[in-house]
């Protein structure tokens, strides 16, 4: 039999002894460590965000077979929105379990793929963020920040 399938009395204990400690402790851990779903967002956040940046998150979701992820959001009020069409911020996707951050691509032919208009009260506009190796998965949850704005909890679609 080989070594590492021949396990030791002490070694079946030790084996069974972490697993209940991380059972026990995995309720002090963040929900996404523990395999719970990610808390709902607080039902007035998209009235917070229309007030306080004049937009309104309509999805994100995955694009491009998995590799780009879509941001799509409407203007309610130009002159709030205004900040997020500065072009000398750089928007960040940030995956909240893993942190990871992925930014907007900017291909040299075509320039950031992100709209350039500036903002119309009523208009839909869209925003793509690079997903290399398909990192970012439908049902995940992510956090758009581009300068002070920051939208927590979108689920991917």
């Amino acid at each position: 039999m080989s070594p590492l399938l021949r396990w030791s009395r002490s070694g079946r204990w030790a084996l069974l002894a972490a697993a209940l400690a991380l059972g026990i402790l995995g309720r002090s851990l963040p929900a996404w460590a523990a395999g719970e779903a990610a808390p709902a967002a607080h039902p007035r956040e998209k009235t917070l965000m229309k007030r306080m940046w004049g937009i309104e998150v309509l999805f994100v979701r995955l694009a491009a077979n998995g590799y780009m992820t879509e941001l799509r959001y409407k203007v309610v009020d130009a002159a709030r929105a205004k900040p997020l069409f500065d072009r000398s911020l750089q928007p960040v996707l940030i995956h909240e379990r893993s942190q990871a951050a992925f930014a907007v691509p900017a291909p040299g032919k075509v320039g950031a793929l992100r709209n350039s208009d500036p903002p119309v009260n009523g208009r839909t506009y869209w925003m793509f963020f690079a997903n290399p190796a398909q990192y970012v998965k439908k049902g995940d949850t992510v956090t758009i920040q581009i300068g002070a704005f920051r939208a927590e909890g979108l689920t991917v679609q």
